[in-house]
């Protein structure tokens, strides 16, 4: 690979752990001008970046306009966690039946730098530890080409719960950055402990929970309280 690829996947990862953590939020305009400034990037090597990027379903180029984060559809929010629980099930249960001592030690040293960010308060990198978290799992299953799809939907899921999260990243009176550090922990100590079915089951029910917590339907009209609206203008 010549330096000019490298560099491109760089920027790539930048990009993509920006949009993991939230910093770029969907909808946004990525400026061919301001991207070839920041990087140091000619205007060719931006417009093939955000090609690459359109052909993941991170980017949408607009005739035009311009470059966007994406903004998927709820048909496209449920898709993907449709195909996350799919993937993800066969990932956890290859790495429960055989997780070893030394791949144990990997994921709570992940899990650890995970409480860190959330004790800090430093939720753009908890979010992105918490989605970095999955990725490993896929790694230490040794499934290749499964984690390339993982690679590829879980900004894709990052862009979903940022568009679609409901009012205070809740539900049931959950905060968003408590239960995934929590639901973390037990799945790791399934993993740890050869719980095969109790793993699958644990990250099913992990990622329903995150689901959940979307507002993919439109409000209805019973949701909407004028009072409510109008009472502080």
């Amino acid at each position: 690979m010549n330096n000019k690829n490298k560099d491109l996947d760089k920027v790539y990862q930048r990009i993509w752990e920006a949009i993991v953590a939230h910093k770029l939020l969907p909808g946004t305009r990525l400026k061919e001008e301001e991207l070839c400034e920041t990087f140091g990037l000619s205007r060719g090597f931006v417009r093939k970046l955000l090609l690459q990027l359109s052909y993941h379903k991170l980017v949408n180029l607009v005739p035009n306009s311009g470059a966007f984060v994406a903004e998927p559809t709820p048909e496209e929010a449920r898709d993907i966690f449709q195909a996350r629980r799919l993937l993800e099930a066969e990932l956890v249960r290859e790495l429960a039946s055989k997780c070893t001592l030394r791949e144990k030690k990997l994921l709570q040293e992940h899990l650890h730098k995970e409480h860190q960010a959330a004790e800090q308060g430093d939720q753009s990198l908890r979010i992105r530890l918490s989605g970095e978290f999955h990725l490993l799992i896929g790694k230490l299953a040794n499934k290749p080409v499964l984690t390339s799809f993982l690679h590829e939907i879980i900004p894709r899921s990052s862009l979903i719960v940022a568009l679609y999260q409901q009012p205070g990243g809740a539900r049931k009176g959950h905060h968003h950055a408590g239960p995934s550090c929590s639901e973390h922990n037990d799945l790791l100590a399934a993993i740890a402990g050869h719980h095969t079915e109790r793993a699958v089951q644990l990250m099913i029910d992990h990622l329903n929970e995150i689901e959940a917590q979307l507002q993919l339907e439109p409000p209805t009209e019973e949701d909407i309280n004028l009072k409510h609206i109008f009472a502080d203008l």
